[in-house]
């Protein structure tokens, strides 16, 4: 899969995320982050949609900043569905606790929508993983919260890094959860090469 990633070049990722940027580089992508400044508010209701518009929005927001750019960019935006509700970055500590609250010995959905512009068509979509969590004890919903780790992440954890020890299982692409559909991607990257050939 990795081979088909190694053929684009360069890649601008539309993000802030240093998660994303670090998963793409561990690819062995050349990757430079320019981060968009996007309204990611919706009214959306259904997660896989919500979160492929909200990355092509940001794609929209990179490309209005560089309206000359002729590389290959990509945009990602994720979104938690739980109980029929949509989740994304916590308000506050008050609102982490209870996002993680909720979680706690719970399956979840992750859903990771990406826009991807390469060899100047645009490209986009969304990937989900389910994730079932330990049951959390309020000490260790509390210690996270110190931690500050939750802050700017969707669902207030970010599975790369202390949260790892509330998972049990993850079901689909890891990347998915951690922002960055990659199988999927991988997938897209394959079928332009074989166009190309």
């Amino acid at each position: 899969m990795s081979n088909s990633f190694s053929k684009i070049g360069t890649l601008v990722l539309a993000s802030a995320s240093p998660a994303r940027l670090q998963v793409l580089r561990d690819l062995g992508i050349d990757v430079k982050a320019c981060p968009t400044s996007t309204d990611e508010h919706h009214t959306e209701t259904e997660p896989g949609p919500t979160v492929q518009t909200l990355a092509r929005r940001k794609m929209d927001s990179f490309l209005r900043c560089h309206p000359l750019f002729e590389g290959n960019a990509l945009s990602c935006d994720t979104l938690i569905w739980f109980d029929g509700k949509l989740i994304g970055k916590p308000a506050d500590e008050a609102d982490a606790r209870a996002q993680l609250s909720l979680f706690s010995g719970n399956t979840h959905e992750v859903y990771s929508g990406y826009c991807l512009l390469e060899n100047g068509k645009m490209h986009s979509g969304f990937d989900m993983a389910s994730v079932v969590f330990k049951k959390l004890s309020p000490k260790q919903i509390d210690d996270y919260i110190i931690s500050g780790e939750y802050k700017g992440a969707a669902g207030s954890y970010r599975i790369q890094g202390l949260a790892s020890k509330f998972i049990e299982r993850i079901d689909g692409d890891i990347n998915t959860v951690i922002g960055v559909p990659v199988d999927l991607l991988g997938k897209v990257f394959s079928q332009s090469t074989s166009e190309q050939r």
